[in-house]
């Protein structure tokens, strides 16, 4: 719709019923309720929910397009799951599917948000609340330091919430919350609690100007009186006493409380004292009395004023009181000529002329009356400057003269009466342009537009000249699909020429689909294989923006297909990056499926992480090497599984069976992974149960001995728990430094899994690593005063010593941990063991690799360090994918 549209026109699309206040800031457009047609909105589900079954999600969205977006940004960040094949609850919020489908998805908006909130942070709230009582949409900075001052949170900690918010909010910076949440806490009583947070940051880094403090005593009137039952006295301290506002700020409540601290709301009568104001709106018996007792600098301002709105009378009483005042020029760079002229009084014109001002006065912005005539169009005022002899070729602050000006506002009979009075077509700005490269890049598609770039051409525009990024005329035009362009060929010398990125008018119109204008440069002999700097042909930057209609003509010209540019990639790489199939068929061969680029990635390994099972198809059809991984161990099977795509990782994998090839999923990458660990560290549960269901094994290894316990422990995750031990997964593994998974989730002070482990599966407490060190030697050393009490309490043996003959008493003694010590001196009924040395490494050996597993990311395990100057490290897993 926006492309059949003119440029000029702007829509304004909402996916909610407008009320009747609304719909009066519309009423000069044409409103389209695409609630009208249900159609629209499960085209809109099928599109962000393909995996769901669309009359399911249909029903369960009660007509909600929020509903949708926001399930599908949840599925996307792995907040939700996919809907399970059994029902685990009889919850009324879920809605039972059709027996051969999905089983259950939330049932409407209410329910959608609370299986959302379980999976976010804590402080959930606190965000949501300051983000809502914020007068404007904070950035995320100044959330950051609102809520660390007043709420005593750490910044990386904010940092890592504000993350995993993300797929709740419609903008990340400046944070705005998306619909539903954002009516979360729509009303005062429940949003107190934001505001008194605002009011104590904003009274803690000081109310530096008049905005700010208007802002604070929003944030306290809106408070309650519990927070603050002295905010008339604060108020007044910061000087809410001397404010005088000329009319209600905010709301009720704002403004009554700072009229309690004693702002002052000026009376119409009072405001009648305001001599601008009078300028403005003609009131003449005002400006008349005000007239002998304002200051100079109001006087000239009131000029200015009475000029824009064209009262000639209030002028020449300004001028008989202060004749200078014609010539001030204010911080905006406007003066009372300057303020005439765009606004088309030509009476307030003459008067200022016949007072003797000077006709070119412009200040330090150098825009002088001429100029903004001409932008204006105002014909009648630009003869009546030009008569008075205005400089036709001055140049403002930015080179640009009034013919500019003009060209760019398509006022082509403008542009032809400053042709006529001299007015040089090819002075350049301070970017190199002339008056046709800006009238050329308004993307006008209009009969005044083409009127404009005719009378230019004609008037001698030299269509050669080249702007401060080497680009003339035709690359400007072609760039804009311009009407002209046919015209504007003839005139260049060569088709071919290329800007300082080595681009050419083909590049330029091809990376804009500009279909016809590429097509024109093409018949009049542009090159379809030229290469800029990037050694990108047209067809590449057409197939990088996915113009079917452009890549399929210049493939018709014979376009290279197979062409790589400078990092290796034929135009089919990026292609497939777009979910269009007829793209990615024009582009396909059986050379440029196999292509890789200086990395040794291949299309088909793209299409397994961005494009649709159909792209993906088609490529293997051709012939694309589904076994060959990039230079950097990624195969395309990897690839999917990594991006989540699990539809494209489905049919690689029946692909591989139909064809009775080996699916290898338990194969490690370059750094010795395997793919289960990965999808593990990625928390992604539906992907590793499709993977084990394909035959991955619980069991396997990475190259540091560790198992797929030994990831969810440190992971701390029930539920990847639950679903690793149904497939064999085993508990009591050791990896090769001899740690369990007990050992490692200790070590994480992951005490959910540790008590999952301990009672349900039943893994023995008391096992020693190769140093001799138990859980409980770990957790002593750490401090970890729940985890050192549930190990006791399933069977922990405090006395077992460690290689170096100490016990669990002498770990805590030594890294200063009393408390846990007098706990496992009452469990053992002594202090410590017989003699001791010094304190081991830890009960983790220290190894020359790094470790991996952060919450939702790929990282490493930082090193722990205790008071005893104790390093601790564990063998890296690194994901690179």
């Amino acid at each position: 719709l926006t492309k059949s549209l003119p440029s000029w026109l702007k829509l304004v699309i909402t996916s909610r019923t407008l009320h009747d206040n609304e719909l009066k800031n519309f009423d000069r457009f044409v409103v389209l309720n695409i609630d009208e047609n249900p159609n629209e909105l499960i085209d809109f589900i099928r599109e962000k929910l393909p995996q769901i079954d669309s009359d399911c999600v249909f029903e369960c969205c009660q007509g909600s397009w929020f509903y949708i977006s926001q399930y599908s940004r949840a599925l996307n960040a792995n907040l939700l799951t996919l809907p399970s094949t059994s029902r685990s609850s009889n919850d009324d919020d879920l809605f039972t599917l059709s027996s051969h489908r999905c089983n259950f998805i939330p049932n409407g908006v209410s329910a959608l948000l609370a299986a959302i909130e379980c999976e976010l942070p804590t402080h959930l709230n606190l965000y949501l609340q300051l983000i809502t009582a914020s007068r404007r949409p904070p950035t995320r900075q100044r959330l950051i330091a609102a809520i660390v001052l007043t709420a005593n949170r750490p910044t990386n900690l904010i940092e890592s919430d504000l993350h995993e918010c993300e797929p709740i909010l419609e903008c990340t910076d400046p944070l705005i919350l998306n619909d539903a949440w954002r009516e979360r806490f729509i009303s005062d009583n429940e949003c107190e609690e934001g505001h008194t947070l605002w009011a104590q940051f904003i009274q803690r880094t000081g109310c530096d100007t008049l905005q700010t403090l208007i802002e604070f005593a929003y944030h306290l009137a809106h408070s309650g009186e519990l927070h603050y039952l002295d905010r008339i006295r604060i108020l007044r301290e910061f000087g809410a006493d001397m404010i005088e506002l000329k009319c209600p700020v905010f709301d009720y409540m704002t403004t009554d409380l700072l009229v309690k601290a004693g702002a002052v709301i000026l009376n119409q009568r009072q405001q009648k004292h305001d001599f601008v104001f009078a300028c403005t709106s003609g009131d003449w018996t005002s400006v008349m009395n005000l007239l002998d007792a304002v200051s100079i600098d109001e006087l000239r301002s009131g000029l200015i004023a009475a000029s824009s709105r064209g009262h000639a009378d209030i002028c020449k009483l300004i001028l008989q009181a202060d004749p200078h005042a014609a010539n001030y020029v204010d911080s905006q760079q406007w003066n009372a000529l300057r303020s005439a002229a765009c606004n088309n009084h030509d009476n307030v014109v003459d008067l200022l002329i016949q007072n003797g001002v000077e006709v070119d006065e412009c200040g330090e912005g150098g825009r002088t009356a001429l100029r903004a005539a001409a932008w204006s169009g105002h014909e009648c005022v630009v003869q009546r400057l030009l008569k008075c002899n205005a400089n036709v070729d001055k140049q403002d602050a930015e080179g640009r003269t009034a013919l500019m000006a003009a060209a760019f506002m398509d006022h082509a009979n403008i542009v032809s009466i400053l042709l006529a009075d001299g007015a040089s077509p090819n002075i350049m700005d301070n970017y190199g342009s002339t008056a046709l490269h800006l009238a050329l890049s308004s993307g006008a598609q209009t009969f005044d537009h083409n009127e404009t770039v005719a009378v230019l051409i004609k008037g001698g525009a030299n269509l050669n000249l080249e702007d401060m990024n080497g680009r003339n005329c035709l690359h400007i035009a072609a760039y804009h699909g311009d009407q002209n362009l046919p015209t504007i060929i003839d005139f260049i010398q060569n088709i071919d020429a290329q800007d300082h990125n080595g681009r050419t008018s083909l590049m330029l119109a091809s990376s804009q689909g500009h279909l016809i204008a590429c097509q024109q440069l093409i018949e009049h002999g542009a090159d379809t294989d030229a290469i800029d700097e990037f050694g990108r042909t047209a067809l590449i930057i057409a197939a990088i923006s996915g113009f079917l209609d452009v890549c399929e003509m210049l493939v018709s010209f014979g376009a290279d297909e197979g062409h790589k540019d400078n990092d290796g990639a034929v135009a089919l790489h990026y292609a497939v990056a777009h979910s269009d199939l007829q793209l990615c068929k024009s582009l396909i061969t059986s050379t440029t499926v196999q292509a890789t680029d200086t990395r040794g990635v291949h299309p088909l390994l793209i299409a397994g992480q961005r494009s649709s099972v159909p792209i993906v198809e088609e490529l293997l059809k051709v012939g694309a090497p589904i076994h060959l991984q990039s230079h950097d161990g990624l195969s395309p099977l990897r690839a999917a599984a990594i991006s989540r795509n699990e539809k494209v990782l489905k049919y690689l994998l029946e692909y591989l069976r139909k064809n009775g090839e080996k699916l290898e999923l338990d194969e490690l990458d370059l750094d010795g992974v395997p793919l289960i660990h990965t999808l593990l560290v990625l928390r992604d549960r539906s992907m590793v149960t499709m993977l084990f269901e394909y035959g991955a094994s619980a069991t396997v290894r990475d190259s540091h001995g560790r198992s797929c316990a030994h990831i969810v422990a440190q992971l701390n995750d029930l539920k990847l728990a639950a679903i690793v031990r149904k497939y064999g997964a085993e508990f009591e593994a050791r990896d090769e430094d001899g740690r369990t998974p007990l050992m490692i989730a200790v070590w994480s002070s992951n005490y959910k899994i540790c008590h999952y482990m301990l009672e349900t599966i039943g893994v023995a407490p008391n096992v020693a690593d190769y140093q001799g060190a138990t859980a409980l030697n770990i957790a002593a050393n750490n401090g970890q005063r729940d985890i050192v009490m549930l190990l006791l309490r399933f069977g922990a043996e405090p006395s077992i010593c460690d290689n170096l003959g100490r016990c669990a008493s002498d770990v805590a003694q030594l890294a200063g941990h009393d408390h846990i010590r007098q706990i496992l001196k009452s469990a053992n009924g002594s202090a410590d063991s017989s003699g001791f040395g010094s304190l081991p490494s830890s009960p983790i050996q220290q190894s020359n690799s790094k470790f991996f597993l952060q919450q939702r990311n790929i990282g490493s395990l930082k090193s722990s360090n205790n008071s005893h100057g104790i390093t601790t490290k564990c063998n890296a897993l690194k994901i690179s994918h």
